[in-house]
């Protein structure tokens, strides 16, 4: 496997010349800031060097480039696999209901005897990231295929985001790449780092990514009861304190979080979509609670790795992350980095909403602020 890593800013150009590798066993993955009207230029520079490989990405409030955030340009990974091959399938989401069967309609048309891993980009704010999910899943055998990915993000205006699709920047859609090839490891782990405390309640009430009660009463009420003296600063300080939705088990929880908040109707507004029924309880975390997390993820996936095989990790955090952390996000990706097998490179974005498996070797699940990494090469 041939991974290319280089960047693109108005200001510098590319980082590192653009590799002539084109052939239908390459994928470009392209993870740009949202103003996708100055960079069409670049889109169709690619389109026309990589005319038979498969060109993917989105949008994002910024590019992992190795160790380094890019939030002012485009980061782009060009792969070419010797031995394994890919496909690439598409649908439209008109509405958020589409969500379900966008999902279930592109696991039909990548699910093959051989397909080792999905990898899935949507636009962010017009995804149900659960039904999206469980369209996959009603189609995928998850104990042989892993299903990864992320939902597009802008720069937290949550007005606009889209993937790359033909070369176009495009809303109201879903992509998937699939992953062929016996030789192929394809392998991912998440990690949040928060802390739940507090007792479990029931989401009784809910709308889509608006949460309006909990064990029948108003959820913002409950929630402001429980943060105390951090109650004043909302929504500012949720980003610190998000909730944990409990599979039905209660073995494993993802994590949902807040972005605004309604006073009008004691709401709760979330990235992403809450379950009703499902038991929730609060959680926190300071920058360090995080930096352990990324640090956990890296450590846990590398313990599945051959400890002298260098890897790709398409590595998936979440924009609140960004927030909490500040001018140190950087060093979240320096942990991953550091924690994975020498020579190991580093490429993705921070997103709305990650998909990654739950636990190793589950199913997958829709996290908020939350580290995901995926490892790909080809073994011998």
């Amino acid at each position: 496997m041939q991974v290319t890593l280089t960047f693109f800013t108005h200001a510098t150009g590319w980082h590192k010349p653009l590799p002539d590798i084109d052939s239908p066993q390459t994928l470009v993955l392209v993870f740009s800031e949202p103003d996708n009207q100055q960079y069409q230029q670049v889109f169709d520079t690619l389109q026309e060097k990589y005319a038979h490989s498969i060109i993917a990405g989105c949008s994002t409030v910024a590019g992992i480039f190795n160790e380094h955030l890019i939030d002012n340009g485009l980061v782009v990974g060009i792969i070419h696999f010797h031995s394994s091959y890919l496909a690439l399938a598409t649908a439209e989401l008109h509405y958020l209901e589409d969500s379900y069967l966008a999902g279930r309609a592109i696991a039909n048309d990548l699910n093959a005897p051989d397909l080792k891993g999905i990898m899935i980009f949507s636009d962010g704010l017009n995804t149900q990231g659960n039904e999206l999910i469980n369209g996959a899943a009603s189609v995928i055998n998850q104990q042989k295929v892993t299903i990864v990915g992320g939902l597009a993000s802008d720069k937290m205006q949550f007005e606009r985001t889209w993937v790359l699709f033909n070369g176009q920047a495009t809303s109201h859609r879903a992509i998937g790449i699939g992953f062929y090839g016996e030789k192929l490891v394809f392998a991912s782990h998440a990690q949040d780092g928060f802390k739940p405390f507090g007792p479990e309640r029931m989401i009784t009430r809910a709308d889509n990514n608006v949460l309006y009660e909990i064990d029948g009463h108003p959820a913002l009420e409950l929630y402001k009861e429980y943060l105390g003296e951090h109650a004043h600063n909302l929504p500012a300080t949720a980003l610190h304190f998000p909730l944990a939705i409990w599979n039905e088990a209660k073995d494993h929880y993802v994590v949902r979080t807040i972005v605004s908040i309604d006073e009008t109707d004691n709401s709760l507004k979330f990235i992403a979509d809450i379950p009703v029924g499902y038991h929730t309880q609060l959680m926190y975390g300071s920058f360090d609670n995080l930096l352990d997390g990324a640090e956990l993820a890296a450590r846990n996936l590398a313990k599945r790795l051959p400890p002298q095989q260098p890897v790709l990790a398409l590595t998936i955090s979440c924009s609140g992350r960004k927030l909490v952390m500040a001018d140190d996000t950087d060093q979240e990706l320096e942990a991953t980095l550091e924690n994975l097998p020498a020579g190991s490179q580093q490429l993705g974005f921070y997103s709305f909403g990650e998909l990654a498996p739950i636990a190793e070797g589950g199913q997958c699940g829709l996290h908020n602020e939350t580290m995901t990494l995926t490892v790909l090469y080809e073994g011998s």
